[in-house]
């Protein structure tokens, strides 16, 4: 679907973009490429997934740390139903003090992952974190509440 929607913004841009210069009104032509032109690279330039993760840290916040208090406690950790969009499969894994929420996983032979972690204590050099049956990643960003993004 999404692809739909930006095949269709980009007709239409184009379109406009034609539709000044057959009319042989440069100005608004040339108003309206650059204004084309500037959007595309914004939204080209714009990586999506650091958006769209950190946008589900801020939106569920209250849920995010009771995921952090039951696994403090020792308790079983059950995912809230829309952590299925975020994590793969609404999947959450303790591993100790670290919760671990798979947004990436190979699933043809598990070697490698990703994903989001809540670190009890800001990460080390040596801080780990196993994102798949044959593969260990470390936190590169700081997503705030201490959670990282794990790669």
């Amino acid at each position: 679907m999404t692809g739909v929607f930006w095949t269709w913004a980009v007709l239409w841009s184009f379109a406009a973009v034609l539709a000044y210069l057959s009319l042989r009104a440069y100005v608004r032509f040339f108003a309206m490429l650059v204004v084309t032109v500037t959007l595309g690279v914004v939204v080209w330039g714009i990586d999506w997934q650091v958006v769209y993760i950190g946008s589900q840290i801020r939106l569920h916040r209250e849920e995010l740390a009771a995921l952090v208090e039951a696994n403090a406690r020792g308790r079983r950790l059950t995912a809230p139903w829309w952590m299925e969009y975020l994590s793969k499969n609404g999947w959450v894994r303790q591993q100790g003090e670290v919760v671990y929420l798979p947004v990436f996983e190979d699933s043809w032979r598990a070697e490698s992952g990703a994903g989001i972690a809540h670190l009890p204590a800001p990460p080390t050099a040596e801080t780990i974190v196993r994102t798949a049956a044959g593969d260990i990643g470390r936190p590169v960003r700081d997503l705030g509440d201490g959670w990282w993004w794990v790669e």
